[in-house]
Order: C-alpha cells, then structure tokens, then sequence
C-alpha cells in the first residue's frame, strides 16, 4: 500500500510539472507597435518613435533587462526617460532618432529595426526575452 501511495504522488508532482511548463511555454510573445512623432522631418532633425508593447492581461515588460533598439535608416540616439521601478507600467517607451543631414528633400525613408526586451508572467513569475521587428515611413522636407 505505501509503494502504491508513492507511486501515485510521484505521478501526481510529475503531471503537476508538466502543466506548469506548458503554462510557461504557452506565455504570448508581446507585440509591439511603432509610430513617429511627426510625420515629415528635414535633413538632420532629430525625432522620437515610440514603442508601444501589446501584452496579455498578466503579461508585464520589466524595466530591466533594459529595452534595446537597433535603427537602420537613420542614426539611434537611444532610449528617453526610462521608467524606474520593477516594470514598464505605461507599456511604451520612447526611442530618439536623428535624420541623415544627406536625406534628399521629398524623398521617403523607411525607419526599420527590432526591439528586445524582456517580458514576465505575474501569475507565474516566469520571464522571458523578445524580439520583434518594426518598420514606419517618414517623409523628408
């Protein structure tokens, strides 16, 4: 009779172990949305994107890891008043940029790059790294 209570139990925790990892594998990767803060920039301006994080209800982005994104299209100047504290409460930050001085008036530039960061489940505790890709338009004066 004992072999058989353990051997029930040892199925039990192992079962429990497994649901526990699927919950953790099934955690929704966040999506992120990117816009500018004008539409039309000159040669050498400088702007601002900002990176909006679409999470599930107990999905939370923590401030560290710190938010990292890499630009093509224009030079990165980094990131703008990041938040203190444990995590990212607005679910957005902001990502300065400056405009080549050799953009050619009335052209387009594609701002395009990727985001990685971090993102945890408070139900769980389990947090992972992301990393999503991006691409807005702007337009030279």
């Amino acid at each position: 009779m004992l072999k058989k209570s353990f051997l029930i139990s040892v199925i039990f925790t192992f079962a429990l172990s497994i649901l526990a990892f699927s919950n953790a594998e099934s955690q929704t990767l966040p999506k992120i949305s990117v816009k500018t803060n004008k539409k039309a920039y000159k040669p050498g301006e400088s702007g601002v994107l900002t990176i909006k994080f679409k999470t599930a209800s107990d999905v939370k982005i923590p401030t560290e890891p710190q938010v990292e994104v890499n630009l093509t299209g224009v030079t990165g100047t980094g990131l703008l008043g990041y938040p203190g504290g444990d995590y990212i409460e607005s679910k957005q930050v902001k990502y300065g940029f400056t405009v080549s001085s050799e953009a050619e008036s009335g052209s387009t530039i594609t701002i395009s790059g990727t985001v990685k960061f971090g993102y945890c489940d408070s139900g769980s505790g389990i947090c992972k790294i992301g990393n999503q890709k991006f691409s807005v338009k702007i337009k030279i004066k």
